[in-house]
């Protein structure tokens, strides 16, 4: 059915279709829903879109070091944003200064239109979640999701609804009188969060989230966060150093090195697309090699990989000149294995190697490839076939191809 006509299909948060409720006359209920940036992605549109936080030319110093130098980001309503970043990046140093608790050397933050460099955490329409959660020990699950409304004297009946309310919307309606310390990790965890959004913030800042939690928790937490935001439209600003978790929860990602943003995009781009061979590298597992410039057309470029014994053929434009030294990144999943030579167009994108290392990993296998040059590099290939006999091994000669698409090229 059409979606656009009149009928019991809606368009769910991802873009696919799902049945609306209606009532028992068959009238389609449509639910409430905020808003998305996720669905809107106003960040492509810039000029017809405000940011809800502004940051601008923010430099913060200790003594002579700058954690943070010159960082300028617009953040839009209702995103889920992460700063992804090592240790020493200066992302945690970033969010403390959003939450209010460091204050700017120079450079200002707006929030929502307002100018809040100066003003201090308890006046701004935020809250933090930190890593280490930070309940009180001595008090119940409800009393701990209570703690912010009863220091701002809110009835007893609306703090009470409000708890009931929260508890439903973290799933953990049986567990409100319990104390923290009865309680498993991600259900810790999810009490804090229900704890930061009593008071209904206008920007909920999360330092590192999941970080207190095993692999497996923090996989099937991932989602619940992500469905839990979209439910209530806030804004979210997350923190974190894991890419896997940034690349699941992010509708963009801001990666941070050294105090300066790097790169800033959808995971797709970020990933797909990087802009500099730390980005690259830091994001996922890449292959870099460098290579000259041997051909520059408006349509192609072909690069003189020594690293490689072969040349590398793109299959479009790129801003560089003749003989000019760059880099080329390409993804393990984006080469393929064969114990044959395959042919290739251009007479490029072919590298011969012994296959050295193999790491099964149950759904993908990562081959190590020692190349004539002595470069190694790496390939996966999923194992869709179960207990492949035929599959590649230990010390075979293998030759390495790929699309004229699948890499980057890069000049810093």
């Amino acid at each position: 059915m059409d979606p656009h006509q009149n009928g019991p299909v809606i368009l769910n948060t991802r873009g696919g279709f799902r049945t609306a409720p209606s009532d028992f006359q068959g009238r389609v209920l449509m639910a409430k829903k905020p808003q998305l940036a996720v669905d809107t992605r106003p960040w492509r549109d810039t000029a017809n879109n405000k940011p809800f936080v502004r940051i601008k030319n923010v430099t913060k110093k200790f003594g002579d070091v700058a954690a943070v130098y010159d960082v300028s980001l617009d953040i839009y309503r209702s995103e889920l944003f992460c700063l992804l970043g090592g240790s020493g990046s200066g992302k945690s140093t970033l969010l403390r200064m959003l939450a209010g608790f460091e204050t700017p050397t120079s450079g200002t933050i707006e929030i929502d239109g307002q100018d809040m460099t100066e003003v201090p955490p308890y006046n701004r329409p935020v809250n933090m979640m930190f890593q280490s959660y930070a309940l009180f020990p001595h008090m119940s699950v409800e009393q701990n999701i209570a703690y912010g409304l009863k220091r701002d004297h809110l009835p007893k009946d609306e703090i009470v609804a409000r708890v009931a309310e929260l508890l439903a919307l973290v799933k953990l309606q049986d567990y409100g009188k319990r104390r923290p310390h009865q309680l498993s990790g991600g259900q810790r965890q999810r009490v804090a969060l229900a704890r930061a959004l009593a008071k209904r913030p206008k920007l909920l800042l999360l330092d590192e989230p999941l970080g207190a939690l095993d692999k497996k928790l923090r996989e099937e937490t991932q989602f619940e966060l992500v469905k839990i935001q979209e439910s209530l439209g806030v804004t979210f600003i997350v923190v974190t150093h894991d890419q896997e978790e940034a690349m699941t929860l992010a509708t963009r990602i801001g990666v941070m090195n050294q105090g300066e943003i790097a790169m800033i995009g959808e995971p797709t781009d970020v990933y797909e697309y990087p802009n500099s061979r730390f980005v690259a590298n830091f994001i996922g597992s890449t292959n870099t090699v460098e290579g000259t410039v041997t051909e520059d057309e408006p349509d192609h470029v072909r690069i003189r990989s020594a690293e490689l014994g072969c040349d590398i053929y793109v299959g479009h434009g790129v801003d560089c000149a003749p003989d000019q030294i760059l880099w080329w990144a390409i993804r393990p999943e984006k080469m393929v294995l064969s114990r044959a030579r395959p042919e290739t167009p251009f007479d490029a994108n072919v590298a011969t190697g012994i296959v050295e290392e193999i790491a099964y990993l149950g759904d993908i296998s990562v081959y190590q490839v020692a190349l004539e040059s002595g470069k190694r590099i790496r390939v996966s290939q999923t194992n869709n076939v179960r207990g492949n006999p035929d599959a590649i091994t230990w010390d075979e000669k293998v030759f390495v191809t790929w699309d004229d698409n699948a890499g980057s090229v890069l000049t810093v």
